[in-house]
């Protein structure tokens, strides 16, 4: 039997022969059309064949070099769709991960020829479908749960964004416009998150979605897929407590409140317990009282270890309760009556006041905590006084005269 490659080049020569010799003198008008059209067909059927192959990637896995090869000379192949309708980037995706890598390459030479269309950036922003929801490509990589949700898979995908934003086919603005984050928050995408939320930091706090927030939306799914997405939100956003308290879009409820409510008290405080006790260095406590005063029982019982943390500005657990207001002071009377004397002479790192300045600036000072404090430690007033005097001399020891002020008069100088 005759292998391809030979029927491949007995065809070479003959078309070349065709080409050269006989085509130019050859005057049978019905013959050349027939030429004419058996190669038009030859043509569009190797187009079909080489795009229903590209469908086939996940199986045949060639070289990405020949496949590109192949693109390049049979652009078209990148359109031709399969039986579900979908075009080959498309396929790219689906069931296993060994044909992702072929996905950059596929939108890269497909934006030249406009594969699925004007502005659909070679197929990414095309909709598949086969899908259901009814995703784009971008959309769906975020998304899908290839190879039941296997750590693979979720590498793999990583690999494609990091690529494609590196031939800027995917862009930060992307993650918005085409909800990302949403479709990329399930328990199988936890580095496909990831991802997506250090190219965009922000769009956790700005997404808002059919009037939710983020966190109102996870909530909305499992147990187990939200405490996948917190453990990822807790590494990013360690300052805003991986935003585990924040508030609903009516600001009446905090995430946390509504998560316990939506999984039931022990089943939320054991998921939370299981995330951040291993390590015992997260002040969780200094993020619930301040957050959700009225949860501060259920905190302190579950997390009696994070009492005498530190947060991420150096503070202690009383110093970030004061630095939060009155409101916020008036919720933890019990701990602040229990202040040391060793926490009523130490300095906010933040704001370097004492306690009892702190309860006493702001348009909610209460003057009767402040002498409840100066009482128990008189000693700080004088040496806020000294820092005010050391502040002094270090300008010059000069005290500026208001603008508009009068000029003190010379002795000697009437009026």
């Amino acid at each position: 039997m005759t292998s391809l490659t030979q029927e491949i080049l007995d065809l070479e020569m003959q078309l070349k022969c065709i080409r050269e010799n006989i085509i130019g003198d050859w005057k049978d008008e019905a013959c050349l059309k027939d030429l004419m059209r058996m190669v038009k067909s030859t043509k569009k059927q190797l187009v079909d064949a080489f795009g229903q192959s590209l469908h086939r990637l996940v199986q045949s896995k060639p070289n990405e070099s020949t496949v590109e090869t192949v693109v390049k000379i049979f652009p078209d192949a990148m359109k031709v769709q399969n039986k579900k309708k979908r075009l080959p980037i498309q396929s790219c995706l689906w069931y296993t991960s060994s044909a992702l890598k072929y996905i950059p390459m596929l939108a890269r030479e497909g934006m030249k020829h406009n594969v699925g269309g004007e502005e659909s950036r070679g197929g990414l922003l095309t909709s598949d479908p086969s899908s259901n929801p009814r995703l784009n490509t971008l959309q769906l990589a975020v998304n899908m749960n290839g190879e039941s949700g296997t750590i693979v898979f979720d590498a793999g995908i990583v690999k494609v964004l990091e690529s494609l934003k590196k031939g800027d086919l995917l862009k930060r603005e992307d993650i918005t416009e085409h909800n990302l984050i949403s479709y990329g928050a399930w328990k199988c995408c936890p580095m496909r998150f990831k991802y997506l939320l250090q190219l965009d930091p922000e769009s956790i706090s700005s997404f808002v979605k059919n009037e939710k927030t983020f966190m109102q939306l996870v909530i909305s799914r499992e147990l187990d897929n939200f405490k996948a997405i917190l453990k990822v939100t807790l590494e990013l956003y360690p300052e805003q407590a991986g935003y585990l308290f924040q508030k609903d879009t009516d600001g009446q409820q905090t995430a946390v409140e509504r998560a316990i409510q939506k999984y039931g008290e022990k089943e939320m405080m054991t998921a939370l317990h299981e995330i951040i006790s291993p390590s015992k260095r997260f002040p969780i406590l200094h993020h619930a009282l301040v957050h959700a005063p009225q949860k501060q029982v259920l905190f302190m019982k579950w997390f009696p270890w994070a009492y005498n943390l530190r947060d991420h500005n150096n503070r202690s657990l009383i110093q970030a309760i004061l630095a939060a207001g009155a409101k916020v002071v008036n919720e933890h009377l019990t701990v602040f009556a229990s202040m040391s004397d060793e926490q009523i002479c130490e300095k906010d790192p933040v704001t370097t006041l004492y306690p009892f300045a702190a309860v006493a600036s702001g348009e909610d000072s209460d003057l009767e905590k402040t002498f409840y404090l100066l009482r128990r430690q008189p000693g700080v007033l004088d040496r806020s006084e000294t820092r005010i005097a050391e502040q002094v001399t270090t300008t010059g020891g000069k005290k500026k005269r208001r603008k508009g002020g009068k000029k003190k008069r010379k002795r000697g100088e009437s009026n």
